[in-house]
């Protein structure tokens, strides 16, 4: 495997991203919800990224020693069959968000094993893993059985 040429400083500046580009995701299915419920908990998924966002600011000012430079605008195109969203189906597509970000950190990890950088994205994937089975109990409860097969 290729070695993996970054810096602690580049990823977690794209944490800050991530968290920055989740909370516009969680944004945009909250204006597709198919009920004031679902938007609510749409919104609030998104306020708990800037929580995290906030995290990642303080983790980078500790380990950098100065306030990370301004990110880029997020962009985020959701597909436009993705509309009147119930419950289930937007924990889902929040689900499946975490879960990638969880993937991709663990993935990272692997690629720099035994290291600051392997140990910080290590870090970041298991606070991705914590959001990943939070709402995955909540999409359990909220669900009926065999409906994540139906919504694929």
């Amino acid at each position: 495997m290729k070695p993996l040429e970054t810096t602690v400083e580049e990823v977690l500046r794209k944490a800050i991203e991530s968290e920055i580009e989740t909370r516009v995701y969680y944004q945009k299915l909250a204006e597709r919800a198919a009920s004031p419920a679902v938007r609510a908990r749409m919104l609030q998924l998104a306020d708990f990224e800037l929580v995290h966002r906030a995290r990642m600011e303080r983790r980078y000012r500790e380990e950098i020693g100065h306030p990370p430079p301004p990110p880029a605008p997020a962009t985020v195109e959701l597909p436009p069959d993705l509309v009147n969203l119930d419950m289930s189906r937007a924990l889902k597509h929040a689900l499946e968000r975490e879960r990638d970000s969880e993937s991709y950190f663990r993935f990272m990890a692997e690629r720099a094993p035994d290291t600051i950088l392997g140990a910080l994205f290590m870090e970041l994937a298991e606070l991705e893993w914590k959001h990943k089975t939070d709402l995955q109990a909540e999409y359990d409860a909220s669900a009926p059985p065999d409906s994540f097969l139906l919504d694929l």
